[in-house]
């Protein structure tokens, strides 16, 4: 039957690639401890491991930091009627100060597999034409690209190590670090329906146009394994219990997702004046302090509206949090 395992990632997140076929890592950006972004602090971000108890074989020992209890749907009846509605619990696991590592049973890891669409087949810099069809996300250039934004993306050395930081723990601005060493990256469709038609414009602090382009704000991760195992492994680096969640052999993979968005309330005081853009784009400022050679310039992503478009005025929009590539070397 095998194992199959696809992992969402959305929010403050990096995505640090090394070529293809070399393996990679997801930073969970710790916005407060990069500092001020634009004279201002960004609220605290939860990074959080969600996943059905039902995928995992040890679900009694896997020590999810809380789990949740929802509706999966009502179940049939004999007569076609839809019964009560099925109960699934969703375990959260808080990966704050933490290395996670994806362990496949008798197999080395082979590198990341980079998706890269076919000649033609691909949308970018424009929205997919069917903005909401997942396949047509798959493109990694949906999400941004440090290097051409900042004439330099290697991202910085110290952020990639392990036991680098204060008391062997994680450096400063790494909430988590997630190691990737196969399977498939890909992009995936942004969350929120109101920005799958929209297009960004990097400006700089002096208002001129760096890059427009659409941007996703999810990155999905696959692997396909027939091993008899495969274990999400959760070590804090300072030190502690290891936790491991054991996925079952399915037909299906695995869904499991990976968040790093501002806690419940986080946009208090200052924040409570700032627009849903506003706070995406200092949000992806963050990421200009994770270079190797920070820059001089910051471009910051705006929502671009054509001339003749004309979108109103006292339009509210959620706050959108895309991730952004970069290379170690």
């Amino acid at each position: 039957m095998g194992i199959g395992l696809s992992i969402v990632f959305t929010g403050l997140c990096a995505l640090v690639t090394n070529g293809e076929r070399a393996p990679g890592q997801v930073l969970l950006v710790d916005a407060q401890g990069i500092g001020e972004v634009g004279g201002v602090v960004l609220p605290a971000h939860a990074p959080t491991l969600v996943v059905s108890l039902g995928s995992l074989a040890n679900a009694e020992t896997s020590q999810p930091t809380r789990v949740v209890v929802t509706s999966a749907g009502g179940r049939p009846s004999v007569n076609g009627a839809r019964g009560a509605a099925a109960v699934e619990q969703i375990g959260l696991w808080d990966l704050t100060g933490a290395e996670v590592r994806i362990r496949v049973q008798g197999r080395e890891g082979t590198g990341l597999e980079l998706f890269r669409p076919p000649d033609g087949a691909s949308s970018w810099p424009q929205p997919p034409a069917d903005a909401n069809d997942p396949t047509s996300w798959r493109d990694l250039r949906f999400v941004a690209d440090m290097k051409p934004l900042a004439g330099d993306g290697r991202i910085d050395p110290a952020l990639v190590g392990a036991g680098d930081g204060p008391a062997s723990g994680l450096p400063r601005g790494v909430a988590a670090r997630i190691h990737l060493d196969a399977g498939l990256i890909e992009a995936g469709i942004p969350s929120q329906e109101l920005y799958r038609g929209d297009l960004f414009e990097f400006r700089s602090a002096g208002g001129e146009s760096r890059a427009r382009q659409a941007l996703t704000d999810t990155i999905r991760w696959s692997l396909q394994s027939d091993a008899a195992a495969v274990v999400i492994e959760i070590a804090p680096v300072a030190g502690g219990a290891v936790k491991r969640l054991v996925l079952r052999p399915s037909a299906a993979p695995h869904a499991v997702f990976v968040s790093n968005l501002p806690v419940e309330n986080g946009h208090a005081g200052a924040h409570q004046s700032l627009s849903g853009e506003q706070m995406a784009a200092l949000h992806f400022g963050a990421y200009y302090k994770l270079l190797r050679n920070g820059p001089a310039d910051t471009p910051l992503p705006w929502l671009w509206v054509p001339p003749a478009r004309d979108r109103g005025t006292g339009l509210l929009r959620t706050a959108f949090c895309p991730p952004a590539r970069f290379t170690q070397n």
